[in-house]
């Protein structure tokens, strides 16, 4: 009932309504989007844009279930941003990883021969043949510049078999480059 309300404030254009869906919603919004960003700041910036993304919706939306429709945006703003913050660090991540990976990149004038374009490509040729979970791993702490500790509590493993799967992960791919001629 109290939605119901909600609604036709939202639709009349008051902004008290606003008020009343961040003190009902507000939290559990919150708590969304910092288990995705893990980041304070985003998560807050999450909730400012749901808040406006709901203003600007409705109407001509017209919600059965306002906190479904408040939680499916965002959910939706979160998952946007943390493509976003992902996406941004890919390449620095990307340079950082392959210098940590130069015992695996052998030569110094590796450049000279291969492109990036083309380490990526064996790279992803490579991680196609691993097991899923050793390539979620090798992914969280190459690509995703993830420590150890976040990578074992976000698969619910331990610390000594995810930092055990990075160092046979990245043997393996040190003798894949190694046979491809890298």
């Amino acid at each position: 009932m109290i939605d119901v309300l909600i609604i036709e404030r939202l639709k009349q254009r008051d902004e008290t309504a606003l008020e009343d869906i961040k003190k009902r919603y507000g939290d559990t919004c919150y708590k969304t989007a910092f288990t995705i960003l893990k980041s304070r700041e985003d998560a807050e910036e999450v909730c400012a844009d749901t808040l406006l993304a709901v203003w600007n919706n409705i109407p001509p939306d017209c919600p059965e279930n306002l906190g479904g429709y408040v939680y499916k945006i965002c959910r939706f703003k979160a998952n946007e941003k943390y493509r976003k913050n992902t996406r941004q660090m890919r390449n620095s991540a990307m340079t950082v990883s392959v210098e940590e990976l130069g015992a695996c990149i052998a030569g110094a004038d590796t450049e000279t021969e291969f492109s990036e374009k083309e380490l990526s490509r064996m790279i992803e040729r490579f991680l196609s043949f691993e097991s899923e979970q050793n390539r979620n791993i090798f992914i969280c702490r190459y690509f995703y510049n993830m420590k150890y500790g976040e990578i074992a509590k976000r698969y619910g493993l331990g610390l000594s078999k995810v930092k055990m799967s990075v160092k046979r992960t990245k043997a393996k791919l040190k003798e894949f480059l190694a046979q491809e001629g890298y």
